[in-house]
């Protein structure tokens, strides 16, 4: 699921890339639709926003950024369509638009702010149990980053107690995958996780209700 998302957010990656290079592509839209005004292709993408229509706003938005790259509407976009993927659920999405926002326009006053919304899509992206490991171990580090680069940030307190629901959601990942090693045999695997569990003791006294997935999801889990 994981990969399939990745393969998904390259192509719309190589999407925005082709479109700030080129002027005379239209992402899709009307062929009469180009050499606009800035504003025009910003509130277009707001109508398709409203309109739940996040494709046509994202193809708006590229040709924002084709014809109109110094823009100041564009920093805004961003962050309007950041916003409006994870409100759809589709946090790889935002996630990208909080990076490109990071790349170009982030500084002192807002850094803080856009890596937090960064980390809220990654944190929100753990719809299902005992997936995306590779996120989850990302996540983690960069909010712990977030902690060392910002610790006097308004955000830093949210920051903190995500940062500790992901690290049990590790915890409990790193169970299940001993109970895996120890059915299959396995037990120097067994071994290799209990003691990433016991290099983090701190976190095994902290109460909490384990996660159960549904049974027809721990069919596809393991």
């Amino acid at each position: 699921m994981l990969k399939t998302t990745q393969l998904f957010l390259c192509g719309f990656c190589a999407l925005v890339f082709l479109g700030a290079c080129s002027s005379k592509s239209n992402s899709g839209l009307a062929l009469d639709e180009v050499n606009k005004p800035a504003d025009y292709w910003y509130q277009n993408m707001l109508k398709e926003i409203r309109n739940d229509d996040l494709e046509k706003a994202d193809s708006y938005f590229v040709s924002l950024q084709s014809e109109h790259l110094n823009s100041p509407l564009l920093s805004e976009a961003m962050l309007i369509l950041g916003r409006a993927h994870m409100q759809k659920e589709e946090y790889l999405l935002a996630g990208f638009y909080y990076d490109e926002f990071t790349k170009r326009f982030g500084n002192a006053e807002n850094i803080d702010f856009v890596q937090y919304l960064k980390l809220q899509a990654n944190y929100f992206a753990f719809s299902k149990q005992f997936r995306d490991q590779q996120l989850l171990l990302q996540s983690i580090n960069e909010a712990k980053e977030f902690g060392k680069k910002y610790p006097y940030s308004r955000y830093r307190p949210i920051v903190d107690t995500m940062l500790l629901k992901l690290e049990l959601a590790d915890l409990s990942l790193n169970k299940e995958i001993i109970k895996l090693y120890e059915r299959r045999g396995k037990e120097n695997a067994a071994e290799f996780y209990q003691q990433k569990i016991n290099e983090k003791a701190w976190i095994k006294d902290v109460y909490y209700q384990e996660a159960h997935s549904p049974w027809y999801q721990r069919i596809f889990e393991w």
